[in-house]
Parts: structure tokens; C-alpha cells; sequence
């Protein structure tokens, strides 16, 4: 599966860094899935689950209370001001 640069960042440093197959999370127009490949867009980001899959199928699962999701041709970078890892 393909893969793209993902970082998610909050005020106290970065909470991932990496490669990543999908991120999904939840913004103000409804549930957001990016994969590899995605058109860029921007969108707020709502308090709702966030889940991470890696490359070797581990998924990571967190909370994010809100933030800005950023999918560029190259990376994805989701800025949050509250985000926990569950």
C-alpha cells in the first residue's frame, strides 16, 4: 500500500512523525479519510477520534479536541491544540 508523510503537531512538540497508509479524522464538513495520493485541501478539524495506520497495519488511535488538517501533494500535517494518544 502507499504511503505518504504524515506529522501531527500541538503546542508542545511534535505527537507523530512518519509514514503513514491512512489518516482519518473528523472535520467541519463531515469524516475525512487521506490516503496516499489525496487532493490537496485544508479543513478545520472538530473534537473526534483520530486514527493513524502505519505501513506495517498497526493503527494508532488518539483524540483530537480541535486543530487545522493541511494535505499537501507531498505531506499531511495535522496542527492541533489539544491532541491525546489513546
Amino acid at each position: 500500500m502507499n504511503t505518504f508523510a504524515l506529522r501531527i503537531t500541538s503546542p508542545e512538540g511534535d505527537l507523530f512523525s512518519g509514514e503513514a497508509t491512512m489518516l482519518s479524522v473528523r472535520g467541519t464538513e463531515g469524516e475525512l479519510a487521506v490516503m496516499a495520493g489525496h487532493v490537496p485541501f485544508v479543513s478545520y478539524i472538530v473534537p473526534s477520534d483520530c486514527k493513524v495506520e502505519l505501513p506495517d497495519g498497526t493503527v494508532r488511535q488518539g483524540r483530537i479536541e480541535r486543530g487545522v488538517l493541511t494535505v499537501a501533494t507531498d505531506k499531511v500535517i495535522l496542527l492541533s491544540g489539544d491532541f491525546s494518544w489513546k
